[in-house]
């Protein structure tokens, strides 16, 4: 039996955490049990999801080895969302349906972040030197939305 393992370096991270993100939420309206409540929680989830294709259209904009760096967050981070045993793995807190979206959004703004705040200028000091100024940066780019829930 000829068995194979995957590597980290082989496994497209990028498109992974866009399945993830994509996957139905499978709300239970039992859970709800009104039709209002349903609806209003059924539009949040698809307004996160507005959310993640903002970040990822701008994160494949501005981050250089995108990939690299999604698999270095999602192998080393202690988050609710990880990549474990060749999958990814989300904990959930209170319930899926309306934590899995937002937690790769988290996974797009974190490393969004880290790349603004690690540029330097030609001699070699930091380009920003405030979370502000990252921040007013980054806001030029993405949704209001966006802006308001991941870099406020």
């Amino acid at each position: 039996m000829n068995t194979t393992t995957t590597t980290p370096h082989e496994i497209n991270f990028l498109e992974l955490l866009c399945k993830f993100a994509h996957q139905r939420p499978s709300l239970c309206f039992a859970d709800y049990g009104d039709r209002r409540a349903y609806q209003a929680e059924s539009r949040e989830i698809t307004k996160d999801l507005h959310d993640f294709c903002d970040l990822l259209n701008f994160a494949r904009w501005k981050v250089d080895n995108l990939n690299q760096k999604i698999a270095d967050y999602l192998t080393t981070s202690s988050d609710r969302l990880t990549f474990e045993d060749g999958k990814l793995k989300y904990i959930t807190g209170q319930y899926f349906p309306t934590e899995y979206r937002p937690a790769c959004n988290r996974v797009l703004k974190s490393i969004i972040w880290r790349e603004y705040a690690n540029q330097k200028n030609e001699d070699g000091t930091p380009k920003y030197s405030t979370g502000d100024e990252i921040r007013k940066q980054i806001r030029q780019y993405v949704t209001r939305r966006t802006a308001k829930n991941y870099f406020n």
